[in-house]
């Protein structure tokens, strides 16, 4: 699979990736660079986009000296996305990649081929964002070369690049439930609560949420794997703080999907 991939970026004109700065738009720039092919980043930010995800983008740009760009974009002007419907996820999608369009014409970039990170896992989910990038003609080099997750982990690990088993944190618009509206300072404060989230350790140092979701329904729900009535200090402490004073926890056994998981239920 990853021969395939090789072969497949050997065979394509230079590249612009849209660069979200996770695993997998991550391993697929790693790829580039490692093939030597002509590779441009572009990474999105917006109310929509956690400031600790564009600092983290920016810091393995730099890392693997990867031509990086940055454009900001505001998809909260799209009524289907402001009011989460339930394909928010494509009207968002086709908004960035027209964006990212844009960017690459006022830049003299446009000869170059758009591309997204999804993986062949992605294409058996739900996921509405990938109509708009058929609509749009974004490739998506590891679900061409048939990579899954599993395998896109296996070889970051050995080619030794930063995070290889960070979890996926899709953009903050996810963690509203469908219908309820977002705005930008509501988004700012759930970015900073779950960076705040994500830090809490306990005493031998192990991160209390290595995976998680904190969910608007429109009462905040904080979703996670494994939960000890002993972590309900810090955590209320973190919201409360970021102007969440109240609420309840839900542990699940998968973290993605949430709200598509109640809809099915509540239409079955």
């Amino acid at each position: 699979m990853l021969n395939e991939l090789h072969s497949l970026l050997a065979s394509l004109p230079p590249l612009a990736i849209a660069f979200s700065g996770g695993l997998d738009s991550r391993f697929l720039c790693a790829a580039c660079i490692e093939q030597k092919h002509d590779v441009l980043a572009v990474h999105v930010t917006g109310p929509h986009i956690p400031a600790s995800e564009t600092a983290g983008a920016r810091a393995f740009a730099r890392a693997m000296g990867l031509p990086y760009a940055e454009i900001s974009l505001d998809p909260l002007g799209i009524p289907e996305v402001a009011h989460n419907a339930p394909l928010r996820c494509y009207y968002c999608k086709k908004h960035i990649m027209q964006g990212i369009r844009q960017h690459l014409a006022l830049a003299g970039e446009d000869s170059r081929t758009l591309c997204d990170g999804s993986n062949e896992d992605d294409q058996a989910k739900y996921r509405p964002g990938l109509k708009a990038l058929a609509e749009e003609h974004v490739l998506s080099p590891l679900a061409m070369a048939h990579l899954t997750k599993k395998a896109i982990t296996e070889h970051a690990k050995e080619m030794g690049f930063p995070l290889p088993l960070e979890k996926a944190r899709p953009c903050l618009l996810t963690r509203y439930d469908y219908g309820l509206c977002a705005d930008a300072d509501e988004l700012l404060r759930l970015g900073k609560a779950e960076a705040a989230l994500f830090d809490l350790r306990d005493e031998a140092g192990q991160r209390l949420f290595p995976d998680f979701r904190l969910r608007l329904t429109p009462k905040p729900v904080l979703q996670v794997l494994s939960w000890k009535d002993e972590w309900q200090k810090s955590a209320a402490e973190v919201l409360a703080g970021c102007g969440f004073p109240s609420f309840s926890v839900c542990v699940t056994d998968t973290i993605s999907g949430y709200f598509d998981a109640k809809r099915k239920m509540a239409s079955s």
